[in-house]
């Protein structure tokens, strides 16, 4: 019997995106806590580990990719291969979790070459996380063929240490990498003494460490608002050396660049060439990449005699400008029970340390479970060496292996022929275990010399007291927590590496602005869209020059530009000063100039319909637009005093607009024109489409309109002589 059911499509379409956007976030993006690792990476790492070994020669890297996607991950290779070369690059993690072979990139931003080139090999501190991986659960791979570790246990969290990046649906995860030593030492602190604080935790981590090193700019209050919360920002600076370059001249080099700068080298240097093509930073005369393999040097070459306040002022505009320093947002986001959690630093060390004792509680307990079996074999054997001669016996007088198995575990003497009589009653004494008489019929006769019986003996001993050892550390938290400390330490020892990042509250960089000297300039517009300034002077003795508009400003100020299509683009004059002036040619009243549209967004279907200088508008000022439509609206000048390069001043193709008279007036293209007092126009903001000026005929409309006194001539006519009329008329014909 066939079933409908009726579903609300939207309510279904809503919970299949919120189904998907669960499976990005904890299947793709972000890392778990528990071992810091997405998806992708754990099944690389895993893949990896049953590939190779530390030690043992690279892999190519198709075969590696290859076999995760087979057995563990079946999405695109790229993915996979881009994973693994981000887990081996040196330059992002401070301790890489893939030994990498060939060609995986560089800080520059270069790629990796194809995976049929590269090799690699897993790395001995990934190779030490996967030590317990037998201790910890696993789950079926996709199809069910293959077993996978839901987590890797590594000593310290790898989360913090290797850091992530990655954006689901809805949400983001950044988190820097820190410090090895920092973080087992925080660790250790937390296993300690769960109760300590976050501010008592960043005595330990001074803050991130990053591969690339560099100066991290934060003060220690901003540093305990991101430990505190998972959420915050930091600055990241290049550090820098002033070197000789000889000659009498100096070279800034950037040593170590900011994390945020990795696969941007290129980008710095040619931003650098633009701030020296625009005359910043005049004293620069070389800039090159003279980095090599054993360091970065991004080298920045000044003039023989700059001095040291020079220098700090050219690292001052590198830093602001340039993006060498940088804010880097952290966001420590992540995975909790299946569950994305952003976690600050003492969750980070609970939530971790929580999962460490679930994975040293499951060690312990098999690793007693195993020594107990070694109990019982060597004790079994060693009671089995007092009595060979009758277990010789009870063996040739057996006709199967199940009967002397059934003698030796229960007494049962029935089917076996004893040589001597008494051997009976003692056989029937027997009570060895089934793993014990196991043992004992797979026992070599060599087993019986007297130094095998010693190391016999020597192996129960140390069974016994590794039993003792695991029996303590389960019933006791205090042998527990020593046993955590002593591995970390350990693993300090063998992996720690110095702080690379150097931690100090520098504030913000203040630039001097450049001492501007205003000039009296007239900047001129023509009918085909190109834009000039002249010194006023110079154009007051060229008044015949040809052009549609012209505005009296200074060198500082900015200019509005209105266009037919009701939208309004500030240019600086500054700008237009700088593009007509070309190198080694001196700027003449009688150039052309420069189209219009290399500094605004103008539609190249617009026309010019006004232009103002922005320091005359105010807010006691109206400006007046008329449309081809025939509405008008009064707003505010000031409206139009934006930082915007482009925006909209009215929702409609305008034919005019200027500051407010007494009367505003149009004319039509069939000959009809309108005067209304300019009061009568409603106060509008930016963009509204304005009221009804003049109701046109069909086929008709406003091809001229002006905002002025009595005193003014329109199209041949004084207004004075105009009689001023209710706004929405349909206007009169010209001459009646």
């Amino acid at each position: 019997m066939e079933i409908i059911k009726t579903i609300d499509y939207e309510e279904e379409m809503g919970q299949d995106y919120v189904d998907y956007a669960m499976s990005v976030i904890t299947e793709r993006a972000l890392p778990d806590v528990k071992d810091g690792l997405k998806p992708v990476q754990r099944r690389i790492i895993y893949s990896l580990s049953e590939l190779t070994k530390s030690d043992s020669p690279h892999r190519k890297c198709a075969r590696i990719v290859g076999d995760t996607m087979g057995k563990y991950h079946p999405h695109g290779d790229s993915s996979i291969y881009e994973g693994l070369v981000n887990l081996a690059q040196n330059w992002k993690l401070p301790i890489p979790l893939v030994d990498p072979h060939g060609n995986f990139g560089d800080v520059s931003g270069s790629g990796a070459a194809a995976m049929r080139y590269t090799e690699a090999r897993i790395s001995q501190y990934a190779e030490e996380g996967l030590k317990d991986l037998k201790y910890c659960e696993f789950m079926p791979n996709f199809d069910g063929t293959e077993n996978e570790p839901v987590h890797i246990p590594f000593l310290v969290p790898n989360m913090l240490t290797s850091g992530a990046t990655g954006i689901a649906v809805g949400m983001a995860t950044n988190i820097p990498t820190h410090n090895l030593e920092e973080i087992a030492d925080a660790e250790i602190a937390y296993i300690e003494n769960p109760k300590i604080s976050t501010e008592e935790l960043l005595d330990i981590v001074k803050g991130p460490d990053f591969a690339t090193g560099g100066i991290i700019n934060v003060d220690k209050e901003t540093l305990l608002q991101i430990y505190e919360t998972g959420l915050g920002r930091i600055k990241v600076r290049g550090k820098v050396e002033v070197r000789d370059a000889g000659r009498g001249r100096k070279s800034i080099c950037v040593t170590e660049i900011p994390f945020t700068m990795i696969g941007g080298t290129e980008k710095f240097l040619n931003t650098v060439a633009d701030l020296v093509r625009q005359g910043k930073l005049p004293a620069v005369v070389d800039i090159a990449d003279r980095g090599d393999k054993d360091g970065e040097c991004l080298a920045i070459d000044v003039k023989k005699g700059t001095t040291d306040e020079e220098i700090e002022k050219i690292l001052n505009l590198l830093y602001k400008k340039a993006g060498l320093e940088d804010t880097y947002s952290v966001n420590m986001n992540c995975i909790y029970n299946k569950k994305p959690e952003v976690m600050g630093l003492k969750r980070v060390l609970e939530t971790y340390t929580e999962y460490k004792w679930e994975v040293y509680t499951a060690k312990y307990e098999r690793l007693l479970a195993e020594q107990k079996d070694v109990r019982e074999v060597k004790s079994g054997l060693l009671e089995a060496v007092d009595v060979i001669d009758l277990i010789i016996e009870i063996l040739r007088g057996s006709s199967t292996t199940k009967e002397a198995k059934e003698c030796l575990m229960y007494g049962k003497t029935e089917n076996i022929k004893f040589r001597y009589k008494g051997s009976i009653a003692d056989a029937q004494e027997l009570h060895f275990t089934e793993k014990q008489t196991d043992a004992i019929l797979a026992m070599r006769l060599q087993k019986l010399i007297g130094l095998e019986v010693d190391i016999l003996m020597k192996e129960l001993e140390e069974a016994e007291k590794k039993i003792s050892k695991y029996e303590k550390l389960l019933k006791s938290k205090a042998a527990m927590k020593k046993q955590m400390i002593t591995d970390i330490e350990d693993l300090k020892k063998r992996y720690a590496i110095p702080r690379k990042s150097k931690i100090e509250s520098l504030g913000e960089i203040e630039i001097e602005k450049e001492q501007v000297v205003a000039t009296e300039e007239t900047v001129l517009l023509d009918r085909f869209f190109y834009i000039k300034s002249a010194p006023r002077n110079v154009f007051e003795k060229n008044q015949d020059i040809a052009r549609k508009f012209d505005l009296n400003v200074m060198s500082t100020d900015r200019i509005a530009i209105f266009d037919s299509e009701g939208m309004v683009h500030i240019i600086k004059v500054s700008d237009i000063l700088k593009k007509q002036t070309k190198k080694d040619k001196k700027f003449r009243i009688n150039d052309k100039g420069i189209q219009i549209f290399e500094f605004c967004g103008m539609s190249h279907t617009a026309d010019v319909v006004a232009m103002m200088n922005v320091a005359d508008m105010t807010e006691s000022q109206n400006l007046v637009f008329v449309t081809v439509e025939g509405k008008a609206k009064r707003a505010s000048s000031a409206l139009f005093d934006t930082s915007r390069k482009t925006s909209q001043a009215m929702k409609a193709n305008i034919v005019y607009v200027g500051y407010e008279a007494e009367y505003v007036v149009a004319e039509t293209e069939n000959g009809y024109s309108i005067k209304v007092r300019s009061d009568e126009l409603p106060v509008q903001g930016k963009g509204a489409g304005g009221v009804t000026l003049i109701s046109l005929r069909r086929g008709d409309h406003v091809v001229n309109a002006i905002s002025a006194g009595n005193d003014t001539e329109f199209s041949g006519i004084k207004l004075s002589d105009m009689k001023a009329v209710k706004r929405g008329g349909k206007g009169n014909k010209k001459g009646k």
